[in-house]
């Protein structure tokens, strides 16, 4: 009983991690707790090859968002403040989104909200609307790749938890009368 309610609590997380990452939340960081609670608790469910592995996926996908999130925007030649607010948009945007039209309505609010912060930096600066045109297509751009990445790493989390949990299920066969 204690492994099949193990199993139903790891895919209900690895179910949940995407959904978290999608609306910006913590959600390959609580797939990464997860797994070393597991491990601790039990370490025939997670081997230390497989937790690394999952590890490296988890700081490879946050470092992915972070460096593209920030790097990406900031060789257009804006200042840190500019950057700063395009991602403050960027989290606006993906709350009204999520409000609007759940899952997809995050990932696209993300998107509309980056782009509308770095259309009205670039257009109260230059007061040119091709420039701010120019720098609203480029941080949606950025926001896509930056997500991108971060939701493969975390459908790989997801795939991970849930395939070490459940390969330990053994469903009793039925009596035949």
């Amino acid at each position: 009983m204690q492994v099949l309610t193990t199993s139903i609590l790891a895919v209900l997380l690895a179910l949940l991690g995407p959904l978290l990452t999608i609306f910006d939340l913590p959600g390959n960081t609580m797939m990464m707790i997860a797994r070393v609670c597991f491990a601790i608790l039990d370490e025939r469910y997670m081997d230390l090859n497989s937790l690394a592995i999952a590890a490296v996926i988890y700081v490879a996908g946050e470092s992915w968002e972070f460096f593209v999130s920030l790097f990406g925007i900031k060789k257009e030649k804006v200042s840190w403040g500019a950057v700063f607010l395009i991602a403050l948009g960027g989290f606006i945007g993906a709350c009204i989104g999520t409000g609007i039209l759940p899952i997809l309505g995050s990932f696209l609010g993300g998107l509309a909200g980056a782009a509308a912060a770095a259309f009205l930096y670039e257009y109260n600066r230059s007061r040119n609307i091709e420039n701010a045109k120019g720098l609203a297509w480029k941080a949606a751009k950025v926001r896509f790749l930056a997500m991108s990445g971060k939701l493969a790493a975390s459908f790989c989390l997801s795939y991970m938890l849930a395939s070490a949990i459940t390969k330990h299920i053994t469903i009793p066969s039925l009596p035949v009368f």
